[in-house]
């Protein structure tokens, strides 16, 4: 979650430099850490998933949540966050969206799905607890989904409660 030291810092900065800082921090944290979930949890599948029945549901919600996050980060880093950038310095969009809130909306809704998926996570995994005596992969991967939920959490806090309501106030 956002730090009460963070949100004050994030808050000061200019549209750019805060997008600058979300793909910087948070897109370069689900892009070096995506592949070794999955790793994880298909090592887990083949080692445990006969015998413990949330294994394989496990894996099969995670690779859902990667495959949901890597096309909508493409998103904001093609298609939104330029937008913004380019409202910011006063030029036009190029975008076929129509106004800024159309692709924040479309946002907004990805992220409330990323958070169920994250429930789902959470349920399956005791809230990211491993039983006892598991395997060292199993620990790890139960450690970086926590992690990963963390940062995710903080991610879309910062869209939705700094960057977009600032987008959305460019006339």
């Amino acid at each position: 979650m956002l730090t009460e030291h963070a949100t004050p810092v994030l808050q000061q900065l200019s549209l750019i430099a805060l997008i600058d800082h979300i793909e910087a921090t948070h897109h370069q944290y689900i892009r070096e850490t995506a592949p070794l979930l999955v790793e994880y949890t298909e090592k887990m599948v083949k080692a445990h998933g006969e015998q413990h029945s949330e294994i394989k549901p496990l894996a099969h919600a995670v690779s859902e949540l990667i495959a949901e996050l890597m096309p909508h980060l493409m998103k904001e880093e093609r298609i939104l966050f330029p937008a913004i950038k380019s409202l910011s310095q006063g030029q036009p969009t190029n975008g076929c969206f129509g106004h800024i809130s159309n692709p924040i909306s479309m946002m907004l809704h990805e992220h409330e799905n990323a958070d169920q998926m994250l429930h789902t996570i959470r349920s399956l995994t005791n809230n990211y607890t491993p039983p006892a005596g598991v395997c060292q992969t199993w620990q790890t991967c139960y450690r970086t989904l926590a992690e990963f939920d963390a940062d995710l959490q903080n991610h879309i806090k910062v869209e939705n409660t700094l960057l977009f309501p600032k987008a959305l106030e460019i006339k």
